[in-house]
């Protein structure tokens, strides 16, 4: 079991809470001009079917992962700045298997390349990264209730942690 963070909308911690389990959806995928950002979601999911760990062809459930824990910093990359007030962290044990951990900038660089459009766009991303004292981004096809150990207010000052 590796432990991690997830930072999601108030109404998909209701989904985890009423239904036991949150699964991606392709209607929470962000949209942006020409698809590319499902494009890149897409690619996710075919890594993680090379890597051994199958979506059902859903968008990944993403995460972090590393010993340093997550901060209010974190939270800012993914959810705006300042956080919004709408969104949880999610502190959960997930079996090993189901998990692609990947470096979190090279995905950027990958995304940022993909909306200029300048040529080929090498996936630099997709190479397995072990989760170890460094932060890595995390994809797994499904967050379980039974893996959870605590869901916070996501905090919106850097005074605050947004992990343990």
């Amino acid at each position: 079991m590796t432990l991690l963070w997830s930072f999601q909308p108030l109404s998909r911690v209701a989904v985890l809470r009423e239904a036991g389990e949150l699964v991606g959806s392709w209607e929470h995928v962000p949209p942006s001009p020409g698809g590319v950002i499902r494009g890149a979601y897409e690619e996710m999911v075919a890594a993680m079917a090379r890597a051994g760990v199958p979506t059902q062809g859903r968008p990944p459930v993403w995460a972090w992962g590393g010993g340093r824990g997550v901060t209010v910093e974190d939270a800012h990359m993914l959810v705006g700045d300042p956080p919004s007030v709408d969104h949880a962290t999610v502190e959960f044990d997930a079996p090993d298997g189901l998990l692609l951990a990947t470096d979190y900038g090279a995905w950027n660089d990958y995304l940022a390349a993909l909306f200029d459009r300048s040529g080929p766009v090498a996936r630099t991303w997709d190479v397995p990264t072990a989760v170890a004292d460094h932060l890595v981004q995390v994809c797994l096809p499904v967050l379980r209730l039974e893996w959870v150990r605590a869901i916070r207010p996501l905090p919106r000052s850097p005074h605050g942690s947004a992990g343990a």
